[in-house]
């Protein structure tokens, strides 16, 4: 079999309608077999082995599309954002950013409850994030999402790097308790057995959790976003950092384009290739650097999965 450029089915109307009623949905068969063989041996080497790819060392599970050529042909030849853009119903996709997530054997470090919502400097709602287990998943140690929480207007404070320098504003609400979420009988929680091909749409405004890792092997999952037809500029100075944009890029009111987000999918054949999209960052460092601040547990912190997924 080979890498696949096109979902390995069509996406179904019933796909489509259970994204929008529960926020997100379990694509099935997205990406072939030769995707997994070819995308698992560099992310165990950057989460595992602790591989130097010459990543961000502040932020070390993201932007891997930058440089390592897997992880960049992941992004520019997969099935990917068509299948995105069609559980969306978006006429185009810009990529966003990616991001590995790996929980160590027998882990019990969790995520909070979160959304993923306010760390966008975006308006609008088709910036989902498609998360691509690159071994086998139990419901034990899937992603947890609520079903229909996407509905529920909600501004809550994320805890991004910015976020954690400032006061919380008013009008952001602190992510909600777990256990009272669990306690109430109108919450229904989702979770899946998936195989290393599956892949989860997640609406940005969904709840969603992530447990310890009850497995004897690693959990790695690649977790990608992208930009859909209604998505434009909203900067806050609580957003997450982009690398290689700043927010007086981020014209208010205006679509994402340019280098950084190339146009991946659309429904009229456009797309653009990977001949513009950086190769790399707009500082350097010596190992050394990469090592005091790997010690400092930032690379524990992506490892144990304390990120949000």
């Amino acid at each position: 079999m080979a890498l696949n450029s096109r979902p390995l089915r069509p996406i179904t109307d019933a796909e489509r309608a259970t994204y929008a009623k529960d926020g997100v949905v379990c694509l099935r068969q997205v990406l072939s077999a030769d995707w997994i063989d070819l995308l698992l041996p560099p992310a165990r080497r950057l989460v595992v082995d602790k591989e130097d790819f010459g990543l961000l060392p502040t932020i070390p599970g993201r932007y891997m599309s930058r440089t390592i050529p897997e992880f960049r042909k992941l992004i520019f030849e997969s099935a990917m954002a068509e299948a995105c853009a069609q559980v969306m119903g978006s006429r185009q996709v810009r990529f966003f950013f990616d991001e590995i997530f790996a929980k160590s054997p027998t882990s019990e470090e969790k995520t909070i409850w979160h959304t993923d919502r306010m760390g966008w400097p975006t308006s609008g709602n088709m910036v989902p994030s498609l998360w691509l287990p690159l071994t086998p998943i139990t419901k034990a140690n899937s992603l947890e999402c609520i079903a229909g929480s996407h509905v529920q207007d909600v501004r809550y404070w994320l805890f991004s790097p910015n976020a954690r320098k400032m006061i919380r504003p008013d009008d952001r609400r602190p992510h909600p308790d777990g256990n009272l979420l669990r306690n109430d009988p109108k919450n229904q929680f989702l979770t899946w057995d998936m195989a290393p091909g599956d892949m989860l749409v997640v609406h940005p405004w969904t709840l969603h959790y992530s447990s310890g890792n009850v497995s004897p092997d690693w959990r790695i999952a690649i977790s990608v976003r992208m930009f859909g037809d209604d998505i434009r500029w909203a900067p806050r100075p609580d957003c997450v950092n982009l690398a290689g944009v700043s927010f007086d890029e981020m014209i208010e009111g205006e679509p994402p384009s340019g280098p950084c987000f190339p146009l991946l999918w659309s429904d009229d054949g456009q797309r653009d290739g990977d001949a513009n999209f950086p190769r790399g960052f707009a500082t350097s460092w010596k190992r050394a650097r990469r090592d005091y601040i790997n010690d400092s547990k930032l690379f524990t912190m992506l490892q144990e999965g304390k990120a949000a997924e």
